[in-house]
């Protein structure tokens, strides 16, 4: 199994009990999978008697699991599964909402039982699913509760993508009612990965867009990846950030940074926009060690800065800062600063290797480039936003050009530690 490759303990899930909902295929399947693998017991909660084949295929792989048949979207079912768990386990530590419904065509030709369908499979099912297991996580104090969501907006699966948009709102409410607890609450977007269900809609769907199944498959969404991510990648990428459930509270997750975190996958190389700086000789490339490590201590001291700045606010307005910058670029201030820490120290190693003619030694460092350009981006994204904020925010014409001003040295810090990271590669 893919996740076997991450690094993380097999216990790391030890004595945890996870439900996870639509667990007969997919991502859901390799999801229970890797949860197993990682020690917790899972119990798969799927509507298709094939979550049998599953339970069975977990037990071979020495996991502890169990199948029960269920209905989401009926109470009922629901509250059997309720029964059967804490029967059998005692306790629920983790639930995830995977299961789905769906259904294909224009606004005007889809009944409206489908959409209530939908509807009921997506967010009642899922809301009723919390309402059953949170009081135990409650009670215990702690406790994971992760939801999947997908993209907004799509044509022809107006049902299905209308209740993921809904239940991603639905999920920043709790983990804002959630906050001061131990209790982590997360939603989880897969991207386009392969699976049994995206195989059948890509035929439903492909023609719609005018394209081929191949041209709808390989569209290059996925970063990292030409074409469809595999469904145990998928998964893997999701059970870490579950694994390290605190870090994502409050957030939209997906499996890519954390692959990219750990040098599994790179992301294509974009066009430097800043005039590239030639190195030709030895002392060329020492002052472009040494401008890299300056603009990377900028870029510390600006995300310093900023935590130091989030932290003299007032409760609401930090609370809401703290949310929008978690929202804007996937991990919390406190995460950001240790990943900037990280990268400036990693960025003196290289240093040193160069001065001792070592470049080999950097080879490790280099497969973590893409995660930490990721995250620079993010930072950029987010400080060019906080412009537009300000637009709306400060009234006063000076105080706004100061705001401005501080915010394009900011962001124009950071991209210049971009610029010097996509070079570096090209130099070891």
């Amino acid at each position: 199994m893919f996740i076997e490759k991450l690094g993380l303990s097999q216990d790391s899930l030890v004595d945890k009990v996870a439900v996870i909902t639509g667990a007969g295929r997919g991502i859901g399947k390799e999801l229970a999978r890797a949860l197993a693998w990682l020690g917790a017991k899972v119990i798969i909660a799927e509507i298709n008697d094939y979550g049998k084949d599953v339970e069975t295929l977990i037990k071979s792989e020495g996991g502890t699991v169990l199948f029960v048949k269920t209905d989401i979207s009926k109470e009922e079912d629901i509250r059997f599964l309720e029964k059967k768990v804490i029967k059998t386990f005692g306790k629920v530590d983790i639930l995830i909402n995977n299961a789905y419904a769906s259904a294909s065509g224009s606004v005007l030709e889809i009944p409206m039982e489908d959409w209530d369908k939908v509807y009921q499979v997506n967010i009642h099912g899922a809301v009723y699913a919390i309402k059953t297991f949170l009081p135990y996580m409650m009670k215990q104090n702690e406790g994971v509760i992760n939801n999947l969501t997908s993209a907004e907006g799509w044509p022809y699966m107006a049902p299905y993508f209308a209740t993921k948009t809904a239940l991603t709102s639905i999920t920043k409410s709790l983990a804002a009612e959630l906050d001061d607890t131990n209790i982590s609450v997360s939603v989880f977007g897969p991207g386009m990965v392969d699976t049994p269900g995206l195989q059948e809609y890509c035929r439903i769907l492909a023609p719609k867009y005018g394209m081929t199944e191949e041209e709808f498959k390989n569209q290059g969404v996925n970063p990292g990846y030409e074409g469809l991510m595999p469904a145990d990648h998928c998964a893997a990428g999701w059970a870490y950030t579950i694994v390290h459930a605190k870090e994502y509270h409050g957030q939209i997750t997906e499996p890519f940074s954390p692959l990219l975190k750990l040098g599994f996958i790179t992301t294509k190389k974009k066009e430097i926009t800043s005039k590239k700086q030639i190195i030709k000789t030895q002392d060329d490339l020492n002052s472009f060690i040494s401008e890299t490590i300056e603009n990377s201590k900028n870029v510390y001291e600006i995300i310093k800065k900023l935590q130091q700045e989030t932290n003299e606010l007032g409760l609401f307005a930090r609370k809401w800062m703290n949310r929008t910058f978690s929202n804007r670029c996937g991990m919390k201030i406190e995460k950001c600063v240790e990943v900037i820490t990280e990268l400036d120290s990693e960025i003196q190693k290289i240093s040193n290797h160069v001065q001792n003619q070592k470049l080999d030694n950097s080879l490790p460092i280099l497969k973590k480039l893409s995660w930490f350009i990721l995250v620079l981006e993010s930072l950029t994204k987010h400080f060019r936003e906080c412009k537009d904020d300000a637009k709306g925010w400060i009234k006063d014409p000076n105080d706004l050009k100061v705001a401005l001003d501080t915010l394009d040295i900011r962001e124009q810090s950071i991209l210049n530690l971009i610029s010097k990271l996509n070079q570096i590669e090209n130099l070891i």
